[in-house]
């Protein structure tokens, strides 16, 4: 469907006009049917060449376009969107025509270009149209909403997460520490006892060399005593042997003195006062043989004994240490 209008235009001018309007945001619905008159006369468009021309209402610009001819006809379907780029009144519209050099045009004719609604405005919606996109930005919202809280529910997991986890590793790092704190202690008692058992071996090595030293001089002086003892043993032993030798000596020379007292007595009689004092000194060398030789000694018919053999004396009574009585007959060991 298209707006098609004709025009009966005449070359004379004499014409009383017409308006078309035209809408802007018109594609090809606006075709312009003219009937070319030359004093009501059909003017023969053949061979001629016809053009549209339109002042534009801003008063600066125009619009032109080519029209195709049949008979007096001159027809154009417009181009609204230079043809309308102006709203507004013009009545400065015609057609030219060129034939055989010469060049014509007709009568005015007015041209309103009705103002598109768009025309520099932002475009308006219906209420359907606003409630859906009402609707719509609210659905938008509303997952963007859902988006962002399971973002932020993600985010807060997370972070949950890496606060356990940071939680787990700080109580690592306090056990880790303790640990490390506990395993110092350890090792600084364990230095502490090892110190003092170095110490300790220290002070028995020392002990241990001291008492090397101690018993090296105790051997060497046990050695030293043994050779002295052994020294001392063996002039004992010769101071006995000699002692032996000299108790039997003395023995013989004490028998022999009193055989020769005897002797002398049966040949000449001696006082009572030198029989006494050679008693009495035969006695005394006697009394010393046993204490000497530890053991008994018997001279005529006297026996004597060691002090140490006496082990009691009361009265006339005596009583002798390694001797026998039987009867009459004492045996002295």
């Amino acid at each position: 469907m298209s707006n098609t209008r004709t025009l009966e235009l005449d070359i004379s001018k004499e014409g009383a006009g017409t308006c078309i309007k035209v809408g802007q945001g018109d594609d090809g619905g606006t075709t312009i049917n003219a009937l070319i008159y030359d004093n009501g006369a059909e003017f023969s468009l053949s061979g001629a060449t016809v053009w549209l021309v339109a002042l534009l209402p801003n008063k600066r610009n125009y619009y032109r376009g080519q029209c195709s001819v049949s008979g007096n006809a001159a027809t154009i379907t417009v181009d609204e969107s230079k043809l309308c780029s102006v709203p507004g009144y013009t009545d400065e519209a015609y057609f030219t025509i060129t034939k055989g050099g010469n060049t014509y045009s007709t009568e005015r004719f007015a041209i309103e270009i009705l103002r598109s609604a768009l025309d520099g405005q932002q475009p308006a919606q219906n209420w359907d149209d606003a409630v859906q996109d009402l609707i719509d930005r609210g659905n938008q919202a509303v997952s963007s909403a859902n988006s962002a809280a399971s973002a932020a529910n993600s985010a807060a997991s997370k972070a949950n997460s890496a606060a356990t986890s940071a939680t787990n590793g700080a109580k690592a790092a306090n056990d880790a520490a303790a640990s490390a704190t506990s395993a110092a202690s350890a090792a600084d008692t364990a230095k502490q006892n090892a110190d003092a058992a170095t110490t300790a071996a220290n002070n028995a090595a020392s002990a241990a060399n001291t008492a090397k030293q101690n018993a090296d001089a105790a051997t060497s002086n046990a050695n030293a005593a043994a050779s002295a003892a052994n020294t001392a043993a063996s002039s004992a032993n010769a101071a006995a042997a000699a002692a032996n030798g000299a108790a039997e000596d003395a023995t013989a020379a004490a028998q022999n003195a009193l055989n020769i007292a005897n002797s002398i007595a049966s040949i000449e009689p001696p006082s009572d006062d030198e029989v006494q004092e050679l008693r009495e000194e035969n006695a005394t060398l006697a009394t010393a043989l046993v204490e000497l030789q530890d053991g008994y000694l018997v001279l005529g018919e006297t026996a004597y004994m060691p002090t140490n053999r006496r082990t009691a004396l009361s009265s006339e009574a005596v009583t002798v240490a390694q001797a026998n009585v039987s009867g009459e007959t004492a045996t002295l060991n």
